[in-house]
C-alpha cells in the first residue's frame, strides 16, 4: 500500500448526513491509488450520531482517521486534525464542500511547485436549489469572491478561504490556526495573513472545483455570520495592524461607494435588492467589528 500523498481534513458539528455525502464524494476521486488519499474528520462535539457514522465507515478508497473534541471550534479542530495526518499536503474541506471527481487530483497537478499552496473555488450545488439571495454571496460575493481570479496566478490573502484550500502540512505546523477564534470567520484570512509576510504563495486553482451544500432563504441568516467576522476582524487587527487597510478601510470605501449609488438609484425608481443586500452585510459586518463589548481574550 502506498503512502499517502494527500491528508484531507474536515472539520464537522452536528452535520453527519452532510458530512457523509462529502465522505462520499471523497470515495469516488480520481486519480488516487490505494493508501494514497487520507481523510481525517474533527468531530467538534457532535451529538447527532456523528461519532457512530465515522466509528462504522470503513472505506476502501481512503484511510479514514477521526479525532472527537468538546465543541473548541473549527479553528482548534483543524489543528487537531492536521496534527495526525501524515501526508505533506494538506486539503481542507469543509463538511458541506463535496468535491467533484477529479478535484483533489487538479490541487495536486496545480502545485507542480510543492512549495505553494493552491486554492480551489467553491460554488453552490448545481443539483440543489439556489436562491436569489445564493446567487448574491458567491461566487462573486461576501461569502466567496472569485472575481478576476486567474488560474495558476498567486491571489491575495483575503481570497483564501477555510475550505477547498491545499498546502504544504509543514505551512500548517510551522503557522497553526490561531485557536482564539471560536467559530468559523476570518480565521482563515488572519492564517493566510501570515503565511504572505513569510513569502509563501497561494496559486488559483480554477479547476479543483468544490460544490457548496448550504441553503440561504434571506439575508438575514447571512449576516449574523458576517457579524462574527467583524468581532474577528478586530481581533486580527489587533494582532496585525497592517491588515487594516485591505481588511476594514477598503471594503468601508467600497461599502461608501455602494450606499450613494444605492441612494440615486432609489430616488430614481431603480434601487437594485443586491445593492441593498450588499449594505446590509457591511453593516454587519462593522457593527461586529465596533462592537467592543464582545472580544476575544
Amino acid at each position: 500500500m502506498s503512502a499517502p500523498r494527500l491528508s484531507v481534513v474536515i472539520p464537522t458539528r452536528d452535520r453527519r448526513e452532510v458530512l457523509r455525502s462529502t465522505l462520499e464524494a471523497l470515495a469516488e476521486q480520481d486519480g488516487f491509488e490505494p493508501g494514497e488519499l487520507e481523510v481525517v474528520v474533527a468531530d467538534d462535539g457532535s451529538s447527532d450520531g456523528t461519532a457512530e457514522l465515522l466509528a462504522a465507515s470503513r472505506p476502501s478508497a481512503f484511510q479514514l482517521r477521526s479525532v472527537r473534541l468538546a465543541g473548541a471550534g473549527p479553528a482548534t479542530a483543524r489543528n487537531r486534525a492536521i496534527a495526525l495526518a501524515t501526508a505533506v499536503r494538506i486539503l481542507l474541506l469543509g463538511d458541506d464542500t463535496p468535491p467533484y471527481s477529479g478535484t483533489l487530483a487538479a490541487h495536486l497537478t496545480a502545485a507542480a511547485d510543492s512549495d505553494v499552496g493552491t486554492q480551489g473555488p467553491i460554488e453552490w450545488d448545481p443539483e440543489r436549489r439556489v436562491t436569489p439571495v445564493m446567487d448574491f454571496l458567491a461566487p462573486a460575493g461576501p461569502q466567496f469572491y472569485f472575481k478576476g481570479l486567474k488560474s495558476g496566478r498567486a491571489i491575495p490573502y483575503t481570497a483564501v478561504l477555510g475550505s477547498n484550500l491545499c498546502a504544504p502540512r509543514s505551512w500548517f505546523l510551522e503557522d497553526p490556526f490561531d485557536e482564539a477564534f471560536p467559530a468559523a470567520a476570518f480565521e482563515d484570512t488572519e492564517l493566510a495573513y501570515r503565511w504572505k509576510r513569510k513569502g509563501h504563495r497561494v496559486l488559483f486553482a480554477a479547476s479543483a472545483v468544490c460544490r457548496h451544500r448550504h441553503l440561504y432563504e434571506s439575508i438575514d441568516s447571512f449576516l449574523a455570520r458576517q457579524r462574527r467576522a467583524g468581532q474577528a476582524a478586530r481581533y486580527s487587527v489587533r494582532q496585525h495592524p497592517a491588515m487594516l487597510g485591505r481588511t476594514v478601510l477598503q471594503p468601508l470605501a467600497v461599502g461608501a461607494a455602494i450606499a450613494a449609488r444605492h441612494g440615486l438609484r432609489t430616488l430614481t425608481g431603480r434601487g437594485r435588492r443586491t445593492d441593498h443586500w450588499d449594505l446590509m452585510t457591511r453593516h454587519a459586518f462593522f457593527g461586529g467589528f465596533f462592537d467592543t463589548r464582545r472580544d476575544y481574550s
